[in-house]
């Protein structure tokens, strides 16, 4: 795997200066492309960072550095990287937690946003962990283990609350779904866009939802219909919801899931209705309505 002078900057975290500087010096073994630009390989700058002790981020995945690099820039393309899916569910099998919520991390603080960590890493992972315990190959245990260390992921995320002056949202799984992992994403979305999320987390009947919001005000109430729940489920949870809706304290809905994926042409006394399959759209969506409500 050969890297450019910039790309090389950023695995041993220096800026390209030093790169060039070290190259020239023959410190840094570099190949010339036809059009005279460096480049280098992974492995000589992993070697360089071990010789001159340079505490980078990579060396802490050794010996998966390769895996990691590439899957980074898999993701800052929009591409699901499979073979790092593969070695996070070869971590989960064997509990290491410390080194997944490294990752994370890791990956977050090179621009990987939570959207595409959830769209093109973590959903394709739960669904493998999910095909697994379908066809017997992993318990109901073993299910909820992994599935808490991704949980326990992705609060290494989380941000200080934000000012009190800030816009309420509520985020839940209606009742019936036990699985939070969207919905824990749908809150480290909003609160990057600088909203006070109220978390109800997984299982909440559709009364407390209605409640919980008009208590607090919410302006958006976000909820997450993973399976088991269906369409009908969709469905039954908005005549609560309607039946609870108080014209003083207005708010806009919005549905993700498998769940919703089915349900169309919803209308209700909400100020609106969104449906979402991609964290991607939800938080392109999302940016604009802040941007516009908030301005």
């Amino acid at each position: 795997m050969e890297l450019s002078s910039v790309e090389a900057a950023e695995v041993l975290e220096v800026h390209v200066s030093s790169i060039k500087r070290w190259s020239r010096a023959g410190k840094l073994k570099a190949e010339r492309t036809p059009g005279g630009h460096r480049r280098f390989a992974l492995e000589t700058l992993l070697a360089f960072a071990r010789q001159q002790q340079l505490a980078i981020a990579l060396l802490k995945f050794a010996p998966y550095e390769a895996q990691v690099w590439e899957g980074l820039q898999q993701l800052r393309q929009g591409i699901i990287p499979e073979h790092l899916i593969a070695l996070m569910y070869r971590w989960l099998r064997e509990g290491r937690s410390g080194r997944l919520i490294r990752l994370v991390v890791f990956l977050y603080r090179r621009g990987v946003s939570v959207a595409a960590l959830g769209d093109l890493l973590l959903g394709p992972l739960v669904g493998r962990i999910g095909v697994d315990w379908e066809e017997g190959r992993v318990g109901v245990g073993e299910e909820h283990r992994m599935t808490h260390m991704l949980i326990d992921a992705l609060y290494a995320l989380r941000r200080p609350e934000v000012e009190r002056e800030a816009p309420f949202a509520l985020v839940a799984c209606p009742e019936s779904a036990h699985h939070e992992l969207g919905a824990l994403l749908v809150r480290l979305i909003l609160e990057e866009l600088g909203w006070r999320v109220l978390y109800l987390g997984a299982d909440v009947p559709a009364e407390e939802i209605g409640w919980q919001q008009q208590q607090w005000r919410a302006e958006l109430v976000a909820l997450s219909f993973v399976p088991p729940l269906t369409r009908a489920d969709v469905l039954r949870t908005l005549r609560v919801l309607e039946q609870l809706y108080d014209e003083t304290r207005p708010y806009t809905l919005v549905l993700g899931g498998r769940g919703a994926a089915e349900v169309g042409g919803l209308h209700g006394p909400f100020r609106s209705i969104h449906i979402f399959q991609k964290l991607s759209d939800f938080a392109r969506w999302l940016r604009d309505y802040t941007t516009h409500s908030h301005a």
